[in-house]
């Protein structure tokens, strides 16, 4: 029986309000709350489930493979890590050494104190989310962190605050951090970020954790053909199980050598065979065509609905990870609001992402619920309100913590 009054949830989407949301099942897309109520999975469950929640092929062959392995060893150092690894590097050659953690936010400090320990310099120049660790929550992402690090400098996707922080931080910059948005930013951004990092002799480093192993096989740089110095991965590795990685060049991966990088949870044996299986399924069921493929109908359910039901958004994105943008903060929170209430999880701002389990029951049960949600959407909201480049702009400020500059500079891509 659970206790009312405990609370083991963060206000994640709703701001002001703490979920009320307590999820007690899923299966595929879909998952059950503790009253009965399904909802829709807009979000592939943070991008950790690509396969769906409960994949019956996964859930089957880890429980045999379980059978015949160990769940925890006396070092991290196993038969199925090195597997995984060159999996990994095969998958990655541009950056062929690999280094396993648990989170998506641990390889992102990992990816810090390699550029650290292998330049031997300590300003680390960012731009997006890379997670929940002291050193990136600070400006822009954080008014009054209660911890600062001097060395890490926010450039806000603005090349020209960049171009300003690299000639300030002559001779100290270890590297240049960037996550992709392929939803706002288009690639030629970073591959000029990356001919900044070889001018002025420092790393580049890609934070690939959300979109790796869906946005296109190989990763964002190499459909793009970016090389970068460092990149991390975490959503997708191992269908939900605590695994992440940083991958490099074995320059760039030469300071893994001297910084310390313990972490007693990598023994747990079970993470790796759980990451060889999912990456073995997503070559055997061609996953990341099926994640484009259902992330494309996704996308045209929801420029449809909008459409029909006269409501002023932009659908912009990959078929496998997008954004929605509408007029106002306001209406994208009404909109979210009207969404969680029909049994469509989703936010505002929020990417959406598609996983392989959304078959044609799924996309039947969206289409219905997501016309009454945009009923009642219509109702309460002003729709002669335009989604304009300003929509935009506080967007990127809201989402990425982007400067006006560089959402506009970039907009002939999300024009």
């Amino acid at each position: 029986m659970l206790n009312p009054g405990a609370t083991g949830h963060l206000a994640e989407w709703e701001g002001e309000t703490p979920s009320s949301i307590i999820f007690r099942s899923a299966n595929g897309a879909i998952a059950e709350d503790i009253h009965g109520k399904t909802y829709l999975d807009m979000t592939s469950c943070s991008g950790a489930s690509p396969l769906g929640s409960n994949n019956t092929v996964f859930t089957t062959r880890l429980a045999q493979a379980m059978e015949q392995e160990t769940d925890v060893l006396p070092s991290p150092v196993s038969e199925q890590r090195q597997l995984l690894a060159g999996k990994m590097s095969e998958m990655f050659p541009d950056t062929p050494r690999v280094f396993f953690l648990r989170t998506g936010s641990c390889a992102t400090e990992a990816a810090v104190r390699i550029a650290r320990y292998r330049t031997g310099r300590p300003v680390i120049l960012t731009a997006g989310f890379h997670g929940w660790h002291d050193i990136f929550q600070q400006p822009p992402w954080s008014d009054n962190p209660p911890a600062k690090d001097q060395h890490i400098q926010d450039y806000q996707y603005d090349l020209g605050i960049l171009e300003q922080q690299l000639a300030r931080n002559q001779g100290t910059v270890a590297g240049i951090f960037f996550t992709p948005e392929p939803s706002v930013f288009p690639p030629e951004l970073l591959q000029e970020i990356s001919s900044l990092a070889r001018l002025h002799g420092v790393l580049l480093v890609v934070d690939e954790v959300l979109c790796g192993l869906r946005y296109a096989k190989g990763g964002y740089c190499r459909k793009h053909g970016v090389k970068p110095d460092i990149i991390t991965l975490a959503k997708g590795v191992a269908q939900g199980v605590g695994l992440s990685a940083v991958a490099g060049t074995a320059d760039a991966m030469a300071g893994a050598d001297r910084a310390y990088l313990g972490n007693t949870y990598l023994r747990e044996n079970r993470a790796f065979v759980a990451g060889n299986l999912t990456q073995e399924i997503f070559e055997e069921a061609k996953i990341v065509e099926r994640l484009a493929e259902r992330g494309s109908a996704l996308k045209r359910q929801f420029q449809t609905s909008f459409e029909r039901s006269g409501i002023p958004a932009r659908v912009l994105g990959s078929d496998t990870m997008f954004d929605i943008l509408l007029p106002s903060q306001k209406h994208g929170r009404a909109f979210a609001h009207r969404c969680l209430q029909h049994g469509i999880y989703t936010g505002y701002p929020g990417t959406y992402m598609s996983n392989a389990s959304m078959n044609a029951a799924f996309f039947r049960v969206l289409h219905a619920a997501l016309e009454l949600a945009l009923a009642d959407y219509r109702k309460d909201e002003d729709m002669t309100a335009q989604v304009t480049d300003a929509s935009m702009v506080d967007y990127c400020a809201e989402a990425f913590h982007a400067t006006e500059k560089a959402c506009l500079s970039n907009r002939h891509h999300w024009a």
